[in-house]
This record gives structure tokens, C-alpha cells and sequence, in this order.
């Protein structure tokens, strides 16, 4: 079961139990194996290599910036690489020279065949742009639905956390999703 914190306490129920989710990509992967109705994908992380987006941020950005990341991703990365490097079955050594671009890291990287329709949101001030235009792209020319929100001015989080939650481009950005979200889950 899943709690909402900073709402009413409503419980949510999962349509069905998750499998271990390593990364970006086997969720994505799991979640067409689930039937999944639509997603809702908020200022994501598809490539950890880093979009032109999240290099040229630097510091610039809040509460996130691009530096942050970037840094994330390396401490990340170098943990897989580890994890790699003391597991002994034949499976993993042959995948010991996984790259950043590797979809099991980098979902941007993935085969998007057969998603369910995903509302990509993202703010324009988020180190994260590039991410979420990237995969609006790709999961189109899969020839799935895909509906991109840009919110200008939005910072990462934009209708979640940080100071734009409660603001008019947050609860807008709140409403965007519910609406997106009822069409598809409500179509019985």
C-alpha cells in the first residue's frame, strides 16, 4: 500500500504486486508486461549519461542542479560497475563493459515497443528538459501515445515538492496529470 504524506491520507493500491525494480528501464519494461493503463513520468532521468540540458545547468539550477546530477550518476554508475565486477556468474561477466548508454541504465536507450499512453511533464527550468523531450520523442517513433507538458518556468519537482507546489503552475501541473490519468484509468 502506498500513503500520500501531504494529501488526505488516502491509501493507494498498486493494480497488481511489482517485481524488483533495478532501474529506469526494467521498470519500464515491467510496467508493459503489467498492462499498465498509462504512466505518468515527471521530470525522469532517461539518460545517465547527461542530456545537454543537465551539462549546461551547472550549479544554476534549485532545488536540483545539473552538477548534482551529474554526480549522482556517476556515484551510480560506479556502484553497477562494482556490483559487476564481484558477481561470478557467466551472465554478468559478459556485461561487465556495460556503458552508460546501456538500456537497463538509460531507458532512453530502451525498445519502447508496446507501452501504454505516458504524460511526460517537465518544467523548462529543469536541469532535466532534455530528458523528458528525448523521451517523448522516442517513445513516439515506438508508435505509442505520448502527451509532453512543459511548464515554463518550472523548476524540478514542479507540482510535487520545492517552492512551485503550491503555486499556480504547480496545482496546474497537478491537475494536467489527475485529468490525463482519469482518462485513461477511468475508460471501462
Amino acid at each position: 500500500m502506498l500513503k500520500r504524506r501531504d494529501r488526505d491520507n488516502t491509501t493507494l493500491h498498486p493494480p497488481l504486486p511489482l517485481p524488483p525494480i533495478k532501474s529506469s528501464s526494467t521498470a519500464l519494461s515491467a510496467i508493459s508486461l503489467l498492462n499498465w493503463k498509462c504512466l505518468n513520468l515527471v521530470y525522469g532521468v532517461y539518460d545517465i549519461s547527461g542530456t545537454p540540458s543537465l551539462i549546461a545547468d551547472g550549479n544554476s539550477s534549485s532545488p536540483l542542479c545539473g552538477n548534482d546530477l551529474l554526480w549522482l550518476y556517476d556515484l551510480y554508475y560506479s556502484k553497477v560497475k562494482k556490483s559487476l565486477q564481484t558477481t561470478n556468474d557467466d551472465e554478468s561477466t559478459n556485461q561487465m563493459n556495460i556503458g552508460r548508454h546501456h538500456p537497463s541504465l538509460s531507458p532512453l536507450y530502451s525498445n519502447l515497443s508496446h507501452m501504454p499512453p505516458a504524460l511526460l511533464s517537465v518544467g523548462t527550468a529543469d536541469p532535466l528538459l532534455d530528458d523528458s523531450l528525448f523521451m517523448a520523442n522516442k517513445y513516439s517513433a515506438f508508435g505509442n501515445h505520448v502527451e509532453l507538458a512543459i511548464y515554463e518556468g518550472g523548476e524540478h519537482g514542479l507540482g510535487h515538492f520545492g517552492v512551485q507546489e503550491d503555486e499556480e503552475m504547480g496545482i496546474r501541473a497537478r491537475t494536467h496529470t489527475l485529468d490525463f490519468m482519469k482518462e485513461y484509468l477511468q475508460s471501462e
